[in-house]
């Protein structure tokens, strides 16, 4: 596909296929596999109550398209009497729906003989010799001919015929739909993408691939989520924590183990050793960080976490934390933070910036933090690693 027609998020795709639709016209969505155009086409269906056809073309006979001949008694001549696949003028729509909708999924994997049957279909929603039901509604979607896939370059008389467009990756779309609307879901994931972003699309060439060999895309990532629900049903658990000394504090925590072999391999197969490794340490340090409820009881010998991610992540839990909780609660905090100092100090201080507002008292509490952390307030950086005592300045 050439760059010159639109390039488009999962967002702006479904919108273009919405105008399209209400100008009577049939949107043709291009990209690679695994992107998420099937979904977004299907909520498409899903927002306008349209009962969804999913035709794979790559699958179909030119019969399937134009129907079977049959003799016309009155008549004494032959006539195609179409398959009940398609909604024809005089159908009943099904209850609970305004219409259908019928989508030509991997229209550019079909045989020569199945394109030609589309082409009535598309221009002038023919089947067989009979129409469409006004209240069809026909969208069209394939991968491009530069894709490792069964795919080819689609004829003029038929690309003429439809509203072309290719649907790109979007980490923003991805990130919303995976917190918002994917079924199944899991927000460690989730959390991973977010931090590693270039994670979620990362295509190698066919060539520099081992024969079976799978790479991170959208869809491999929403098999990533049964995985690791999967994981943390079997091994996930509640009990009540203890202190540093050992003695239970009353609190429920979660714990949970490191990424089996079993699941690793499952994720390896959906996208990629290279990913599928990154994820798993990440997972299995996150799973061992400590509750912010700890390091307040202990913050001079709580553990601190060795990965940048994972110092990352306990930055943010304890911002949340902190901006909860007393006064003393909050210098405990501060003699944690600062054992670990630098960089982490600072995206300590953004995260509270970030979640509070600008009073006088809120400007107060961001300046003594500062200071209670050596940020210098003009650089905004603090060092490596500040003093773990102190006065209490709230």
């Amino acid at each position: 596909m050439s760059s010159a027609i639109p390039q488009l998020s999962p967002q702006e795709t479904y919108e273009f296929i919405t105008a399209a639709l209400q100008c009577k016209q049939v949107p043709y969505i291009a990209g690679p596999p695994a992107i998420g155009k099937s979904q977004v086409t299907h909520q498409v269906a899903r927002d306008a109550n349209a009962l969804m056809i999913d035709l794979r073309l790559s699958q179909m006979l030119s019969e399937d398209m134009t129907g079977l001949p049959e003799r016309d008694e009155k008549r004494g001549k032959a006539i195609y009497l179409p398959f009940d696949t398609f909604p024809l003028e005089g159908d009943e729509i099904p209850d609970g729906y305004s219409g259908w909708m019928l989508f030509l999924d991997e229209l550019s994997s079909a045989t020569e003989e199945v394109l030609a049957a589309a082409y009535s279909l598309i221009l002038d929603r023919m089947v067989g010799g009979k129409k469409l039901h006004p209240k069809c509604l026909v969208v069209a979607a394939g991968n491009r001919a530069t894709d490792s896939a069964i795919a080819r370059e689609l004829p003029d008389t038929l690309i003429t015929r439809m509203l072309p467009c290719e649907m790109t990756v979007s980490n923003k779309d991805w990130t919303y739909w995976a917190e918002h609307e994917a079924k199944g879901s899991n927000s460690a994931v989730v959390d991973f993408i977010k931090k590693n972003p270039k994670m979620l699309y990362a295509p190698t060439k066919a060539k520099k691939r081992e024969e079976l060999e799978t790479y991170p895309t959208p869809r491999g990532w929403e098999k990533v989520f049964a995985h690791v629900n999967m994981h943390e049903k079997l091994t996930q658990k509640q009990e009540e924590g203890t202190d540093s000394a050992g003695v239970p504090t009353g609190q429920m925590v979660t714990s949970g183990q490191a990424i089996s072999a079993m699941c690793f391999n499952l994720m390896s197969a959906s996208v990629g050793s290279m990913a599928a490794r990154t994820f798993k340490d990440e997972y299995d340090e996150n799973i061992q960080l400590p509750y912010p409820w700890e390091i307040a009881q202990s913050p001079s010998s709580t553990r601190i976490p060795s990965g940048q991610v994972s110092k990352a992540k306990l930055m943010t839990d304890l911002g949340k934390y902190f901006i909860e909780s007393d006064n003393q609660t909050r210098d405990n905090v501060l003699i944690y933070i600062n054992r670990i100092g630098g960089e982490f100090s600072e995206l300590f201080l953004s995260e509270i910036k970030s979640k509070i507002g600008e009073t006088a008292s809120d400007k107060r509490l961001m300046t003594q933090t500062a200071e209670r952390l050596n940020i210098d307030p003009l650089l905004g950086t603090a060092p490596k690693g500040g003093s773990s005592s102190g006065d209490n300045p709230f």
